[in-house]
């Protein structure tokens, strides 16, 4: 008989578990905003539709998207006719847009077909501790608080690892850029998604002017002479496919020698979050090992 028993308790332990694990997975999510979508993928989630999936392959990378994802086009203007036809696949599975201000202005659109959730990744305070709220808001929303835990935790053991490895190369400043075009570049300062990962790697950031609430500044190029002389220049790509050209021919970028000492990056999302930051910290080190990327 108390074999019978523990049997029946064991079978009801595993269909309660089992009913769990399907209750925590019953609701489709969405997103318009980049940030959202790979912290749901780095939580397990895979997102049923996102806003221009292309240009997130071209920006963001990794991680890599589902094959089946739906584009719903424009991020600011999603398609009505895509989140209306997705809304309609299944009934029992609840569609949830998970929104961020930056695209606040689709929720009014959505609303009719699924419901909105709001985070924020990025507003003033503390970048990184704003990161790291959105990243279990967004948890909590999919059910994910465990694998939220379990990121956080990879996430700092991945920057123990790599903190020797980087050391070596600790000593010159680091200046983190994105060309916006041949003239213009925004640079990353230390309340940043990217500068937060540089200082806990052991670096210095070069730049200690102004910012914004994405925690970058636009620059020009001439004032790139303004940065120490034995700045690190960390481009990170995509640029525009004019830069290298107009760079060659630049007599100020010839005269500071950045050509020389540029380490350049594959494209990494600089306004993203801990997938961000886990693949920004280990690019760079590797690139600094390896001398990175050819432009």
């Amino acid at each position: 008989m108390k074999k019978i028993l523990f049997i029946f308790t064991a079978l009801c332990c595993c269909f309660f578990a089992v009913l769990a694990q399907a209750q925590m997975g019953s609701d489709r999510y969405a997103s318009l905003d980049w940030t959202v979508a790979e912290t749901l993928l780095a939580l397990g989630v895979e997102p049923v539709a996102i806003g221009d999936v292309e240009a997130y392959k071209k920006w963001v990378a990794k991680p890599s998207l589902p094959p089946k994802i739906i584009d719903l086009g424009l991020r600011h203007q999603p398609n009505l006719e895509q989140v209306a036809w997705l809304a309609k696949q299944d009934s029992e599975q609840p569609l949830i847009f998970i929104n961020t201000p930056f695209y606040a202005m689709a929720s009014a659109t959505l609303k009719p077909f699924a419901q909105v959730e709001m985070v924020d990744f990025y507003q003033a305070g503390n970048a990184w501790q704003n990161i790291v709220t959105a990243t279990q808001q967004v948890a909590n929303l999919a059910g994910r608080t465990d694998d939220a835990e379990k990121l956080l935790a990879n996430f700092d053991k991945q920057i123990a690892q790599l903190v020797p490895q980087a050391q070596p190369f600790t000593s010159r400043p680091i200046a983190l850029v994105q060309f916006i075009d041949t003239r213009h570049l925004r640079i990353y300062a230390e309340n940043s998604l990217l500068g937060a990962v540089l200082k806990q790697l052991g670096f210095h950031n070069a730049w200690q002017g102004e910012y914004n609430i994405w925690g970058f500044a636009t620059i020009n190029i001439t004032q790139l002479s303004q940065l120490p002389q034995n700045v690190r220049l960390v481009v990170i790509k995509p640029y525009p496919a004019n830069v290298v050209q107009a760079l060659s021919h630049n007599s100020l970028w010839q005269y500071l020698k950045l050509n020389e000492n540029t380490l350049v990056l594959p494209a990494i999302w600089t306004f993203g979050g801990i997938p961000s930051a886990q693949r920004f910290a280990q690019t760079l080190v590797q690139a600094l090992q390896t001398g990175g990327e050819p432009w």
